[in-house]
């Protein structure tokens, strides 16, 4: 039997088909785009805000960055404003919305389309009556229309015609009645559209018949087999191989195969060095797909290069560009390397990861004074071999006047020597005002609870003199207790301003640095979780002028300190795994570690004290308890008070208190709590 096919030559369908294809794709990428454009705004907003105090030393580090790094950044990272407005995932965007448009005011003007939508059934719309009138109502509107359209009460001055279509408008009244009052014909409406039961379709191609039967379809069959055969097929499979070829933490999957490999044969008595991280990263799959032709003993010696501030153009053309780009893609392969580090609990090869994660970003080799060496206009040779062989630290630095400090550095130009002190006094110092393990909504930690690492810190100059944690108020240093932070203890954190851009004036892209979270066991050394990154933390402090060398001491106190005017900054960690079902103590090692600066570092050690609460502890949470209920009573009947006061004339009623229960009330609220505590 032959079929026979319907074309769109009225465009009924095509145009609802391209609509939906596009709205499809421009609604999610539209709402990708609008999150994008807000969220960049805001992230601004809180960089000008936070980061117009350092505005100098971002000035200081544009200025120190060599012209050559300069061209890589605007070639490589750089995005103009009209780069960032006219690319092509804008353009599709507003070329599709048009489309859309276009295609919608097609749609209301095409009169085949409006035709189809009048033949549609609507027993609702034929009585002009809502879809939720009653059966009266019904009833009336069919009387009512029956009368002015029943063919014995037409007027007989119509024409043939116009008492034809008065006919056919009686017969759709009386069927849609049937379909509203008959259970037969409704039954037919409501399963197939129709009050006479299933109607005749037809089968079409939503494409006018030029296109399938005359000339062009060659060319619609070369647009199928292109976009099904080719097309499509490319881009899953693009798709396919980059989620299969690249890890969670974006590293390619061989890359990570390698640092496993040298992880798995890590032996105990091997050094960990700098040197060695360099080699490992040299065989990064990464640099292979940017340049093929290179091999990885070559990717070693440009990573030396940079760190060792050396020009590579000598070993061949644009190897300063190879060179830089290799150093701008370490950022994501040394986080990589650090979490695999972590997942094998190596200590070492973490510390020495993060070591070198500041030897690349400072392109400085290690060196005991790395620290001093960072700073710009330092000269080298003069320092490493002057006579005071003991300064190794900025702090130590600072004690000294600035004409000594030029001598020590080798800086004789006063205008180079502010620049530099600008940038030594603007290095953030973490110093450690309190750390505890906190379980929210308790008072110490219990066995097989959920404890965090809850850090009180404070970020300083090295020029400032030390603060020391007895100079703050309890209420600075103590956990919020409001409802918001017990419910999410981490959303204080988020209150916290990004971390500024970093001095680093030889990395390749402009960075913010961070502060990486290593926790490990202390009687073991070894790494209990994956490291966390630190990226908010507020630098308002060093902006404070207390320079070690002015001020003055009153006692233990330091004059003209005022603890309100500094701010704490707060690290939350959380732990990876509850704590020990049994009691006693467990010690950990805590190492805070900066991606970016040396000497801005944190290693310390905490101790777990994991214990069930005692009968005195349950006697005082408990008289907590009732002295709040008390409180809370105090307030209610002050505020009943009042409002009797402000009411003449009415009676006040007391309700005496059983007080024989509050022994039993006791026992039973006893039971409860260590019950809470025991499922807790």
């Amino acid at each position: 039997m032959a079929l026979n096919y319907d074309y769109d030559e009225s465009s009924e369908t095509w145009p609802f088909f391209l609509l939906t294809i596009l709205l499809m794709l421009l609604i999610p990428l539209t709402l990708m785009q609008c999150y994008k454009l807000i969220y960049s705004k805001s992230k601004k907003d809180t960089r000008n805000h936070e980061d117009d105090k350092y505005s100098e030393l971002e000035a200081l580090n544009d200025i120190d960055t060599p012209e050559e790094i300069i061209k890589f950044r605007s070639k490589y990272t750089s995005k103009s404003k009209l780069s960032c407005l006219f690319n092509w995932k804008n353009l599709f965007i507003v070329v599709g919305w048009a489309v859309v448009f276009y295609l919608v005011q097609r749609i209301s003007n095409n009169d085949a389309i409006k035709q189809a939508a009048i033949g549609i059934f609507d027993p609702y719309d034929i009585l002009g009556i809502s879809s939720s009138s009653s059966d009266k109502d019904i009833k009336s509107a069919y009387r009512k229309l029956s009368i002015k359209f029943h063919p014995d009460k037409l007027s007989k001055d119509l024409s043939a015609d116009e008492r034809i279509v008065m006919e056919e408008k009686y017969v759709q009244i009386t069927k849609a009645y049937e379909a509203l009052t008959d259970e037969t014909v409704r039954e037919n409406y409501l399963k197939y559209g129709h009050p006479d039961g299933p109607q005749s379709t037809s089968h079409g191609i939503a494409l006018p018949s030029f296109m399938v039967e005359g000339s062009s379809s060659p060319i619609l069959i070369m647009f199928y087999i292109s976009l099904l055969g080719i097309v499509l097929p490319y881009f899953v499979s693009k798709w396919w191989s980059k989620t299969q070829s690249y890890t969670r933490k974006g590293i390619h999957t061989k890359t990570a195969s390698y640092f496993v490999d040298r992880l798995v044969n890590y032996k105990p008595s091997e050094v960990v060095t700098v040197d060695l991280i360099i080699k490992w990263l040299s065989h990064a799959e990464e640099f292979k797909q940017f340049y093929p032709s290179l091999t990885s003993k070559d990717f070693e010696e440009l990573l030396h290069d940079h760190i060792n501030r050396k020009s590579s153009n000598e070993k061949g053309p644009d190897r300063n560009i190879i060179k830089n780009r290799i150093v701008a893609k370490c950022h994501s392969l040394l986080l990589g390397l650090l979490d695999i580090a972590a997942g094998f609990r190596n200590t070492d090869v973490a510390n020495v990861t993060l070591d070198t994660f500041k030897c690349i970003v400072q392109a400085i080799p290690s060196n005991p004074k790395a620290e001093l060496l960072q700073l710009p206009n330092v000269d080298k040779e003069q320092f490493e071999n002057g006579s005071l062989d003991d300064i190794f630290t900025i702090g130590k630095l600072f004690t000294f006047d600035d004409e000594r400090i030029g001598k020590i550095l080798g800086i004789k130009d006063e205008k180079l020597l502010k620049r530099t002190l600008t940038v030594a006094s603007n290095i953030p110092h973490i110093r450690l005002l309190k750390a505890d393990f906190v379980v929210p909504g308790e008072t110490q930690v219990t066995p097989l609870s959920t404890p965090h690492i809850s850090l009180k810190v404070l970020i300083r100059s090295a020029k400032h003199k030390i603060i020391n944690t007895e100079s703050f108020p309890e209420s600075m240093l103590s956990e919020p207790q409001d409802f918001e932070h017990q419910r999410n203890p981490f959303s204080i954190i988020e209150e916290q301003p990004l971390i500024p851009y970093s001095y680093s004036p030889y990395f390749p892209v402009k960075r913010r640095s961070a502060w990486c979270c290593l926790i490990a066991l202390q009687k073991d050394n070894k790494i209990i979780q994956t490291p966390a990154i630190i990226n908010n933390l507020s630098f308002h402090n060093l902006s404070k002028s207390l320079d070690k060398r002015e001020v003055k001491m009153a006692g233990k106190d330091i004059k003209g300190f005022i603890p309100e005017d500094w701010e704490i900054g707060t690290i939350k960690v959380p732990l990876g795994q509850p704590a020990p079902n049994q009691e006693g103590a467990v010690y950990f090692r805590i190492i805070l570690k900066n991606t970016d600066y040396f000497g801005a570092d944190l290693d310390f050690t905490m101790t777990m004290n994991v214990r069930e609460y005692s009968e005195k502890d349950l006697q005082q949470m408990r008289e907590e308890s009732y002295n709040n209920d008390d409180e809370d009573s105090d307030v209610d009947e002050s505020e009943e008070e009042l409002e009797e006061s402000d009411d003449e004339g009415s009676d006040s009623e007391y309700t005496d208190i059983d007080t024989d229960t509050e022994v039993e009330e006791d026992a039973v609220e006893d039971r409860e709590i260590k019950n809470n505590l025991l499922f807790i």
